[in-house]
């Protein structure tokens, strides 16, 4: 049977905790290292469902993406999901922003599942003595598409509703065939994207005056949600979690 601490040493593999950025919370955030797990429960986020679900299912550890303890607390009460993974045994690990910047991580799913081809990061800094950081992908669409027909293309490949990615705004060019994406909220890089020659950029939890500068500088800026671009990354970390880990039953939430 593995423990939390080998999963933990298998997830430090996947997406090297070093990477993640000083405003993150990654890592053990629930848990004992030395327990035994025969099962790990996979998710987005760990939410009071997710760790009913996993208390269900056997899961003694759940992986998210979304850290369970993100800022500060100054209480610890009931019904909260820390608090509810704690008092029934189940460990947490978080990776995330780490998982963001991982070369086999929340970013080439999304680039996956759009088909890019030609792919390069979209801001890339390799210090010399450490491990480097990466995030976000730039590649050639199968195709060129016109702003209708991406749109529809990342909602069929996020598995969306028609209409759900909103692009508001008439910058960018007719015919669509370079993009860069960033799963969750990436419009901070949109001269990255540029810089790139990307026509269209698409990430998650745009805000007015982000769609505003992209419309400026003639780059087709689309929101395809944070969950929804993260959450296609999931069934990747499952299977990469079942391959370092022969014999671990790791399961989809």
């Amino acid at each position: 049977m593995y423990t939390v601490a080998d999963i933990v040493r298998a997830m430090d593999v996947i997406a090297p905790l070093c990477t993640q950025l000083d405003w993150d919370n990654s890592g053990l955030l629930v848990g004992d290292p030395a327990k035994g797990v025969e099962r790990v429960l996979v998710a987005l986020d760990a939410t009071l469902s997710v760790i009913e679900k996993a208390e269900e299912v056997g899961a003694g550890l759940i992986v998210t993406h979304h850290p369970i303890i993100f800022r500060p607390v100054k209480r610890f009460l009931a019904g909260e999901p820390a608090y509810e993974a704690a008092v029934r045994g189940i460990s947490v690990y978080s990776a995330h922003t780490c998982y963001d910047m991982a070369e086999a991580g929340v970013n080439a799913a999304l680039a996956d599942a759009l088909g890019l081809r030609g792919r390069c990061p979209l801001w890339e800094e390799r210090p010399g003595d450490a491990a480097g950081r990466r995030l976000g992908i730039a590649g050639e669409l199968p195709c060129g598409m016109s702003r209708e027909e991406l749109a529809a293309w990342v909602e069929e490949a996020l598995g969306l509703g028609a209409g759900y990615v909103r692009w508001p705004g008439e910058a960018g060019a007719e015919v669509i065939t370079r993009v860069a994406v960033c799963g969750g909220a990436g419009a901070d890089y949109l001269l990255e994207a540029i810089a790139l020659g990307c026509q269209a950029y698409i990430t998650g939890d745009v805000r007015h005056h982000e769609f505003l500068e992209a419309e400026r500088l003639g780059l087709l800026l689309m929101d395809a949600g944070h969950g929804a671009t993260e959450a296609i990354a999931m069934p990747q970390l499952q299977k990469q979690l079942s391959a370092a880990l022969p014999g671990l039953q790791v399961l989809l939430a």
